[in-house]
């Protein structure tokens, strides 16, 4: 197996990256014997433009690209992602099973939150030691904090305080109240309606298409969704783990070179991702890769002309820092 450095060592520019990229994925493909198509986002690296990385609506455009001319009945999807749009996977999801009669997804080292949910629509996951997936539970934009919290935290500090309220009666009011009055009541809907929906989703895609029996779907489900039980929304789910849960887990490292060939594909995309302002990629064998990319703007220096007095000396530009 090539190690990073290898990597740095030998791949010089984004031709030589692109031509390995393609070499590996004709190479899984052989071993696999099934087109394999790429999904990988840059958000393991700070970014100024990292919630670019999500997975979005906009990601239809490079599925659709990726599938198109493919005849076969089974595909293999490599993704690797923080997550995104729960409404998003499902068009992902839509996109895909309808052309393939097996869908399996491969995730090397991350699929967080919305990839998680998207990865529970294959027949099977292909993980290793080093992949992990991640809690499912859905996360809404807080508009008292301004960040995206867990539904179901915000749901049980309303709960908690309510019941406070109801013990304590009119002294705990002014602790309680100015915070809750900050909040339009809606937000609490759209909390509980957030959850259904990703476990009515995660529920339908183990039992229809992993075909994972009714009451282990529920199993999994209660064990990604639980905010509670996992305490942070990026918790690995290790290959271990997910096989405990009851997911339709196949371990790359029984077959060796197929272990050996999808870890350096993906160090290969996090060393393009390193070395470009890509933050999303999508690439298969078939003549499709193309790469999303932010544009970052360098600061300039200015110059400013000083006033100059009828009888003093003329000044010589003089720059400022750079601006913001």
């Amino acid at each position: 197996m090539s190690t990073y450095q290898q990597l740095i060592d030998n791949i010089k520019d984004l031709q030589q990256h692109k031509e390995a990229r393609i070499g590996l994925i004709k190479e899984i493909e052989n071993l696999t014997q099934s087109p394999l198509i790429v999904y990988a986002t840059n958000f393991l690296k700070p970014s100024p433009a990292a919630f670019l990385s999500s997975l979005d609506d906009s990601d239809i455009i490079g599925f659709s690209d990726l599938i198109s001319g493919i005849q076969t009945e089974k595909i293999d999807v490599f993704i690797h992602s923080p997550g995104g749009s729960a409404e998003s996977a499902e068009r992902i999801v839509n996109l895909l099973r309808p052309h393939f009669k097996v869908v399996r997804f491969i995730v090397s080292h991350s699929a967080y939150s919305a990839a998680t949910l998207l990865a529970l629509s294959g027949d099977e996951i292909l993980m290793s030691e080093k992949s992990a997936l991640g809690p499912i539970d859905p996360q809404v934009l807080d508009p008292y904090t301004g960040r995206y919290v867990p539904a179901q935290a915000l749901l049980k500090g309303f709960q908690e305080a309510r019941k406070i309220l109801e013990k304590e009666g009119p002294k705990a009011m002014p602790v309680y109240l100015p915070l809750l009055s900050k909040y339009d009541f809606t937000i609490f809907q759209i909390c509980e309606n957030a959850i259904k929906f990703s476990e009515k989703l995660a529920s339908d895609w183990l039992r229809n298409y992993m075909k994972v029996r009714s009451n282990i779907a529920s199993r999994i489900v209660k064990f990604l969704c639980n905010h509670n039980l996992q305490l942070s929304h990026r918790r690995d789910i290790n290959i271990e783990k997910a096989k405990k849960i009851g997911l339709r887990i196949m371990d790359v490292r029984d077959n060796e070179n197929l272990n050996k060939a999808v870890w350096d594909l993906y160090c290969l995309i996090d060393l393009f991702f390193d070395r470009s302002n890509a933050v999303k990629l999508y690439e298969n064998s078939r003549g499709i890769s193309w790469s999303k990319n932010i544009t970052i703007q360098q600061s300039q220096p200015i110059q400013i002309q000083l006033p100059v007095g009828p009888s003093s000396p003329q000044q010589q530009p003089l720059p400022t820092s750079p601006t913001p």
